[in-house]
């Protein structure tokens, strides 16, 4: 019965989104659970069938399901025929019709036009899962932008597309274009405003209709900052995988017109884990239960909340248990089965260096209780801990007794006066470093009013401001 719902589970996780999302996502669902992979593989198909011009994809995903079915003694599939020939019919005919639109543009010489049949290709390219001439398409619609919002939504085409093809890097260089262009975006819209207001038709719509609203932007930004948190989460970059799911709206794991990218339940599971790993008591309470902002985050996924409180309170047992029983779900996750593992460990010694600091000696007994855990396998971790310097602490065997060095007042102030005067010093080379610029008439003062502070860099010839005199 428990492998029965851990099925249905799993299945129900993933059948929330749709597109190429869905399509990754039940792929290595087969891949990582053996169990379920032929339920996983015909609903991949379902979704290859319905939502793409993939056929590729269809035959690759085709021929995996059958080598499981031939494996176990179940039927094979034979390929749909007939989805096929049409779908390579419709191939042909659109790339036709779309190479054609881009060649009557060029020759019209039409920006606009050039963009659109660039973009038209991209999308059409992504359908049929040719993902490099997609990149290619969006790259070459993104140069005949005209607009701020052409560029915004082209970088977040090309964002989308990196995702896809689950390369997370190159997906991270397109957030940060992304977020330039929807920053850039928004300073246009802004500007436009006030032009109109200072032209007094502030009583019309100081935007044209085409201009987004601010819910698109919102909806934008959100779409950046979840590309960044779940590539980070992939990486194993956790803190700042935890940083750009904070800064995700309410809405963020909500259908937006566009392919999901994490429902909300999944972006709670993705932070908690990774605040776990990387946050205090402190710290998970203002950040994560406090959050009114994540509140609704947390409430989609209620043990979540229970988890967090369970954490902050030393119930590291039940902490433990819950994580083991959610352990397939974790490892069957497109972005969290690699890095489970790592997560875990973290985690543990997040719990026995919070566990143990608040004392200056602690009996092993009672803290194999808490944590749940033999006295072997306890001393083997805060072996570990102590190696790796997570503890600074003594193991007192004969007594079972952990005692922690606590490093003298006086030695800390010392450190945080070093500290202090190292900062003072870099900061006075730098005062000094740019008093010589001056001195030496380095400096390149910008002669545009809207920008209100001085760069520092050599002057070069063709420069409008301040010149070098190459006589000095």
């Amino acid at each position: 019965m428990a492998e029965l719902n851990l099925t249905f589970d799993l299945i129900n996780r993933v059948s929330q989104y749709t597109g190429r999302q869905a399509i990754n996502r039940y792929r290595f669902l087969a891949q990582s659970s053996p169990q379920i992979s032929l339920s996983a593989y015909e609903l991949a198909l379902e979704k290859i069938v319905h939502s793409t011009w993939d056929i590729q994809l269809y035959k690759d995903t085709l021929l995996a399901y059958n080598k499981i079915a031939a494996h176990n003694n179940f039927r094979l599939v034979d390929p749909d025929q007939n989805w096929l020939d049409n779908t390579q019919n419709e191939i042909n005919h659109t790339l036709t019709r779309l190479e054609n639109d881009l060649k009557n543009n060029t020759i019209s010489c039409t920006k606009d036009g050039i963009r659109i049949s660039y973009q038209e290709l991209g999308a059409h390219y992504q359908k049929v899962g040719d993902l490099s001439n997609a990149h290619r398409a969006f790259t070459k619609a993104r140069e005949h932008a005209t607009t701020a919002l052409h560029a915004a939504q082209l970088s977040l085409a090309s964002l989308d597309l990196a995702l896809d093809a689950e390369n997370f890097k190159l997906a991270q260089s397109h957030a940060a274009k992304a977020q330039g262009a929807i920053d850039t975006l928004v300073g246009s819209m802004e500007l436009k405003a006030a032009k109109n207001k200072a032209a007094g038709s502030s009583t019309h719509h100081s935007a044209e209709s085409q201009d987004p609203t601010e819910k698109d932007i919102q909806q934008w930004t959100d779409r950046v900052n979840v590309v960044n948190a779940l590539t980070s989460l992939a990486q194993g970059d956790f803190a700042r995988a935890t940083t750009y799911f904070l800064k995700l709206g309410r809405e963020a794991g909500e259908d937006s017109g566009r392919e999901l990218l994490a429902t909300t339940s999944d972006i709670g599971i993705y932070t908690t884990l990774c605040a776990l790993a990387h946050f205090d008591r402190q710290q998970l309470k203002e950040r994560l239960i406090d959050n009114l902002e994540f509140r609704s985050v947390l409430d989609s996924e209620p043990q979540l909340r229970q988890l967090l409180n369970l954490f902050r309170e030393n119930k590291y047992r039940e902490v433990f248990e819950y994580l083991h029983t959610s352990l397939p779900i974790y490892r069957t996750d497109l972005y969290l089965a690699e890095q489970t593992n790592r997560l875990m460990s973290m985690i543990q010694e997040r719990a026995i260096s919070q566990y143990f600091g608040s004392f200056s000696s602690a009996r092993m007994n009672k803290a194999s209780e808490v944590f749940g855990w033999n006295m072997e396998e306890l001393e083997a971790r805060l072996v570990e801990s102590i190696r790796t310097g997570n503890l600074s602490a003594k193991i007192d065997l004969a007594n079972l007794i952990l005692n922690q060095h606590k490093p003298p007042a006086r030695d800390k102030l010392l450190s945080s006066v070093l500290e202090s005067a190292q900062k003072i010093q870099s900061q006075s080379n730098a005062a000094l470093f740019r008093l010589k610029l001056i001195s030496a008439d380095l400096v390149v003062r910008d002669n545009n009013p809207s920008n209100h502070s001085n760069v520092l860099q050599a002057s070069t010839p063709s420069s409008s401001s301040e010149h070098v005199d190459r006589s000095k």
